[in-house]
C-alpha cells in the first residue's frame, strides 16, 4: 500500500504537471497570439457574403441556427466573444410607421354599433344608470346625457371641479372625456382611465344618444378639403350656361 510520503510525491507530481501546462499554455498564447475568425478565409466570386449581425444571430437563438451558415458564424463569433469587437447591424435606425390617419368624429359616429357600445358601456353600471328616471348612484344617471348641461342633474352631488364646468355635454366634449376623463376634468373624483381606441369611444358615445327621448341628431362629416378644390370653380373660368349664346 501507498504510505503517506508516496502519496505526497504523487500528489505534488500531478500538481507540477498541470502548474507546467498552465505555463506553457499561457507562454504560448503570448509568443504566438491567436487570430479569430471575423470575416470568411474567402470569398467566391459572384456572391457577396453579407455582414454577420452578432446581436441578430444572439436574438435568435436558436432558431437562427437553421440558417444556411448560421451554424459556423455563430461558433466562430461566439467561441471567443470577449476577444472578437462586436459588430454592429449595418441597418439604420429602426423604421418608425406613420401615424394613421385621423377620422373625424362625426365620420366615427356615422359607422358606429349602438350594440358594441352597450356592450363596452356595461362597465359604467357600477356607478350610473341608464334607464329613464334611474336613481342616481355613485355618479349621476345618464338618462340624456347627451346634450344636457355638465354638472346640471339637480338630484345629485357633483364635486367642486365639475360643479365649476360650464357648457354642456356635446359630442366632442364626451369624446375627449371618455378618451381621458383625468385630463379633461382635472381632480374628479371618476375612476375610470378612459377608451384609448376612437372607434369604441364613438360606439359608446353613440349609444349614449339614444338614451333620450329626443335624441340629439350627429354632427355631420366634414367633406375632404381636395374634394371641395375640386368642386370649387375657378375665377374666370366659369362656362356659360347650356343654351345660351356667347
Amino acid at each position: 500500500m501507498m504510505d503517506g510520503w508516496e502519496r505526497l510525491k504523487f500528489g505534488a507530481a500531478i500538481t507540477g504537471v498541470v502548474f507546467l501546462i498552465s505555463v506553457l499554455r499561457w507562454t504560448a498564447d503570448l509568443v504566438y497570439p491567436e487570430t479569430y475568425v471575423t470575416e470568411p478565409a474567402y470569398k467566391i466570386p459572384g456572391v457577396s457574403e453579407p455582414a454577420v449581425d452578432l446581436s441578430a444571430l444572439q436574438r435568435s437563438w436558436p432558431a437562427g441556427l437553421s440558417e444556411p451558415g448560421g451554424r459556423a458564424k455563430l461558433r466562430d463569433y461566439m467561441s471567443n466573444i470577449e476577444k472578437v469587437a462586436v459588430p454592429r447591424s449595418a441597418e439604420g435606425p429602426p423604421a418608425v410607421a406613420a401615424p394613421a390617419p385621423q377620422v373625424d368624429l362625426a365620420t366615427l359616429l356615422a359607422a358606429a354599433d349602438v350594440e358594441k357600445g352597450r356592450q363596452t358601456a356595461r362597465v359604467c353600471t357600477s356607478c350610473h344608470t341608464f334607464d329613464q328616471g334611474g336613481q342616481d348612484r355613485i355618479g349621476p344617471s345618464l338618462w340624456g346625457v347627451v346634450g344636457r348641461d355638465v354638472a346640471a342633474r339637480e338630484t345629485f352631488t357633483y364635486s367642486s371641479v365639475f360643479a365649476a364646468q360650464s357648457g354642456s355635454w356635446t359630442y366632442e366634449r364626451l369624446d375627449r372625456y371618455l378618451t381621458n376623463p383625468a385630463k379633461a376634468v382635472p381632480g374628479n373624483k371618476m375612476a375610470f382611465a378612459g377608451l384609448r381606441k376612437a372607434e369604441d369611444r364613438a360606439n359608446v358615445i353613440a349609444f349614449l344618444s339614444t338614451l333620450s327621448a329626443s335624441p340629439v341628431p350627429f354632427p355631420k362629416a366634414e367633406k375632404p378639403k381636395i374634394a371641395e378644390t375640386l368642386q370649387r370653380p375657378r375665377q374666370g373660368s366659369r362656362r356659360p350656361p347650356p343654351g345660351s349664346s356667347g
